[in-house]
């Protein structure tokens, strides 16, 4: 029988002092260091920080401790937040990583087997490995060849591509603060202006096969040698990080009640107070998906797939898993949406149980929308699903191939549905009269 890989729960580890404290010893150390280094200016470009913004480390990030997690929140008013027209501004839609819009009215069960083709337009040469996000009218995706691009999310329309870098780009991007956030593969973590494409900024991080995550002003991102990176959205200056231990991949980290979760390196899911990088609790794992923090509980993709809570890490329960998985569990009307090779599974989100199963063949996230979860096929093909019972709504084959032939997840937005690839094409569908 294989060992549970959560049957050994770590030691929570102790708090190092209290926030008051830990401010008094950061400010006594900068100002040694300010009598080493010299006079300098608050959150200079190289890093270096004056003492003043030790002080703003207890702000930074407290968006964070506004739950988006019960998909009833009301986050219009915060410009990094997904937006409540609708817009799905970074990967599985949210920092929580639900992969639900919660914010979709127009597509629906009812008329999501009239969806029909809007557009497909070329993004770059080669093969797609990102999917789209879509924020004011503009959708935003990276190239398999290196280049940023910004679609018209209306007609197709490129509107500006983004400077080349040296590889492909392997993940979401994310957008808010009218910016761009994205690297490409093993590259550095990239602000462009939503508006033109330039780039704003460029930030130090070592980045990683993984999206990086966005809620309020910070950037969570997950670093080649296995670090966790909170970045100033608005200047690219690293507030604060984990220690390196060694490589990682695909591991975005999610971020629900002012905490952000992230896989280590060496095998262990480990949660961080969101504002200042304090390490709350950990414990050992083995998966190679992304997590998902919703309704309190951490869902892990692990074999077998676990709920945690999200405060102590203890196990709530566990689930078998069919086949490895990339991305994230899909959370929406209190089921969980899970790809698999064996078909997609909806478990009951408090108790693991299978609800039903629907022939959606793939390792890839699915996307959730109004009732209605989209996934793609090894095939070729996309799917739509009614959420209450997996009967098939609609379908297209946008290429025949076989294997692993979709690289990225769906995403809906203001009643269009988005599809990456298995090409180099981004697709866009409707219903008529939308």
């Amino acid at each position: 029988m294989m060992q549970n890989p959560f049957s050994l729960i770590l030691s929570p580890r102790k708090r190092r002092g209290s926030l008051h404290t830990r401010r008094l010893l950061g400010t006594f150390l900068c100002l040694v260091g300010l009598a080493w280094w010299g006079a300098m200016p608050v959150a200079q470009a190289d890093g270096r920080q004056g003492c003043d913004t030790i002080h703003d480390n207890a702000s930074f990030g407290d968006e964070a401790l506004v739950s988006n997690t019960t998909g009833n929140g009301n986050t219009a008013g915060r410009s990094a937040e997904p937006a409540a027209n609708g817009d799905w501004t970074e990967a599985f839609f949210d920092a929580a990583h639900t992969g639900n819009n919660r914010y979709e009215t127009l597509l629906n069960r009812d008329n999501v087997g009239n969806l029909t083709q809007l557009w497909a337009s070329p993004v770059g040469s080669g093969t797609l490995f990102t999917s789209p996000v879509v924020s004011n009218g503009k959708v935003y995706i990276g190239s398999g060849d290196g280049q940023m691009y910004a679609l018209d999310a209306l007609t197709g329309a490129t509107l500006w591509v983004g400077a080349q870098q040296p590889v492909f780009f392997s993940n979401s991007a994310a957008v808010g603060h009218g910016l761009v956030f994205a690297s490409a593969l093993i590259g550095p973590l990239i602000a462009y202006n939503a508006d033109t494409g330039e780039i704003v900024w460029t930030s130090d991080v070592p980045t990683a096969r993984a999206a990086p995550v966005l809620k309020g002003q910070a950037l969570y991102v997950s670093g080649s040698a296995g670090e966790l990176f909170a970045v100033d959205a608005r200047t690219g200056i690293v507030r604060w990080s984990t220690p390196p231990e060694s490589g990682i991949s695909d591991q975005a980290p999610a971020v629900a009640g002012g905490r952000v979760f992230h896989i280590r390196v060496r095998s262990h899911l480990t949660a961080y107070d969101a504002r200042t990088g304090e390490e709350l609790w950990e414990l050992q794992n083995a998966t190679s998906a992304s997590l998902t923090a919703a309704l309190d509980k951490v869902f892990v993709p692990a074999d077998p797939i676990v709920a945690l809570d999200q405060a102590t890490g203890a196990m709530i329960w566990s689930a078998p898993r069919d086949t490895v998985m990339a991305g994230a569990i899909a959370v929406a009307g209190g089921l969980l949406f899970v790809p698999s090779g064996a078909g997609l599974k909806a478990l009951n989100a408090d108790t693991g149980a299978l609800v039903w199963t629907a022939p959606a063949f793939s390792i890839w996230s699915p996307a959730v929308a109004n009732g209605v979860v989209y996934a793609s096929n090894v095939s070729g093909e996309w799917d739509a699903f009614d959420a209450r019972d997996g009967t098939e709504l609609w379908s297209v084959t946008t290429s025949s191939c076989g294997g692993a032939c979709a690289n990225g997840t769906p995403a809906v937005a203001n009643g269009i549905l988005y599809l990456p690839g298995p090409d180099n094409f981004l697709r866009a569908y409707s219903v008529p009269g939308r």
